[in-house]
């Protein structure tokens, strides 16, 4: 199949890191921790989006905070599935990128990383 015609409406333009912080014991140790993601969705008018996901994971010894952000546009043919599509389909886009990024900042000489989960995003709607 023509790889074209599998492209996608919803584009992120931009993704960045608006704010990373890390704070930590001397030892950590190995366990549970706590993990709680925010996002909120802001129609910028003209089909264009700005996403903003906050991911905060602690524990007793550790505390991890980032706040992502991104840029979308939708352009399609037909615009009934807009809202829709917007509200799964951003974070699920944007989440490899804040994995990845939780993963690097724990990757610390005496701690073992954090790799979080894949995510159903489609949960975040209800």
């Amino acid at each position: 199949m023509d790889i074209k015609k599998l492209e996608s409406s919803l584009k992120m333009e931009n993704l960045f890191f608006s704010k990373c912080a890390f704070k930590r014991e001397q030892k950590i140790a190995d366990g549970e921790y706590n993990a709680n993601f925010e996002r909120k969705i802001i129609n910028l008018g003209n089909h264009n989006y700005n996403v903003e996901a906050e991911l905060t994971i602690s524990k007793v010894d550790f505390e991890l905070f980032l706040k992502a952000e991104a840029v979308f546009i939708y352009e399609a043919d037909d615009y009934e599935r807009e809202e829709s599509i917007v509200n799964n389909n951003t974070i699920a886009i944007m989440f490899p990128f804040i994995r990845s990024q939780v993963s690097l900042m724990t990757t610390q000489p005496g701690m073992m990383p954090i790799v979080l989960p894949p995510i159903n995003t489609a949960k975040l709607n209800r």
